[in-house]
């Protein structure tokens, strides 16, 4: 069994050789179709000879004659007929049925089935199921270092999963790149390896057991830099700055800063992010290429490793001033240049 774009591909192979002409009178081939699995067939499509040719027709499995179909001779033990997939639902059952009538012994009609006994042979033409969030993954949510885990979860309901694997690439890249795979159904959470300071989308292709396949949406993972590690975008005052540990901390500490200035050339994907911890009294001005924001500690609900600033302006120049008359700022990390 094969597929074109529109229909459906069975293929009848005997033991021995038989010729076009020897399938008239009596003698056919039949596929019967169960759309429901309920060992009633819905649609019979035969091979048979008729007008000095070999011909194909699709029934009711009764008296109504639906439309005649495309059939051919491929070999002298193997023929095809083509079902339209518009006459099919995407997931059914099927035997094949051939009636001889020749030779002895087979003077009064030889039958035979396949498969011997029920059940029919499922044809399952439905991709597998991905449920996975589009959501953005902001690694330091729920991690102190730039590893993380992708759940999502692959089911098939009727011929299972055969395998799946989770891909990524480079915002901006075009070819993807395996990072995990597996077999099977159910939820999985493979853990993935990150690096700091990168925008990578993440995406699943999962395969059935019988070839169908799907492609999820991609969901984009954020991996930020840490506030000690942020390379020669970042001016920092004073310099150097105090490092203080942290076991919550994104990176293992807080970086204690007075000013900030991060001038980068952002890509397709502009957004800057500010990680810091929450708790305490500090009040600082953030500046995202002359248009200032204030941020409180005080308005954002305390957390070890919080989002206290978000822009998504494409802003080349980043200045963070730290109120004198506040705590000290305990940056953590910047999601900015790669």
């Amino acid at each position: 069994m094969s597929h074109t774009s529109t229909g459906v591909v069975h293929k009848v192979t005997t033991y021995g050789t038989w010729s076009a002409r020897s399938l008239g009178g009596d003698s056919f081939f039949i596929i019967q179709v169960d759309k429901n699995n309920d060992r009633n067939y819905e649609r019979c499509a035969f091979i048979f000879f008729a007008g000095g040719r070999l011909r194909g027709s699709l029934t009711n499995c009764g008296s109504q004659f639906i439309r005649y179909l495309p059939v051919a001779k491929l070999s002298g033990t193997t023929a095809k007929i083509t079902i339209p997939k518009s006459y099919l639902t995407p997931v059914y059952w099927w035997g094949v049925a051939s009636l001889w009538d020749g030779p002895a012994p087979c003077g009064n009609g030889c039958v035979d089935f396949v498969p011997n006994t029920f059940p029919d042979v499922l044809h399952d033409l439905l991709p597998p199921v991905i449920t996975m969030t589009t959501t953005p993954l902001r690694v330091w949510e729920s991690s102190t270092d730039a590893n993380f885990t992708f759940p999502f979860q692959v089911s098939d309901a009727h011929s299972g999963v055969q395998t799946w694997t989770l891909q990524s690439r480079p915002v901006g890249a075009v070819p993807w790149t395996t990072v995990a795979s597996g077999t099977g159904a159910g939820s999985k959470s493979p853990d993935i390896t990150g690096v700091e300071g990168t925008r990578t989308d993440y995406r699943v292709v999962v395969t059935d057991k019988q070839g169908n396949r799907r492609i999820s949406l991609s969901r984009r993972v954020y991996i930020p830099t840490d506030g000690d590690s942020l390379g020669a975008e970042a001016v920092i005052t004073p310099d150097p700055p105090t490092e203080d540990p942290g076991i919550d901390a994104f990176g293992g500490s807080y970086t204690q800063i007075d000013t900030l200035t991060y001038t980068w050339a952002p890509g397709s994907d502009c957004l800057f992010e500010i990680i810091a911890s929450s708790s305490g009294t500090w009040q600082i001005l953030v500046s995202a290429d002359g248009n200032p924001t204030v941020v409180h500690a005080d308005l954002i609900p305390d957390a070890p490793r919080a989002t206290v600033y978000s822009d998504n302006s494409c802003a080349t120049v980043y200045e963070v001033f730290v109120s004198n008359a506040s705590g000290p700022f305990p940056l953590d990390a910047i999601l900015g240049a790669p």
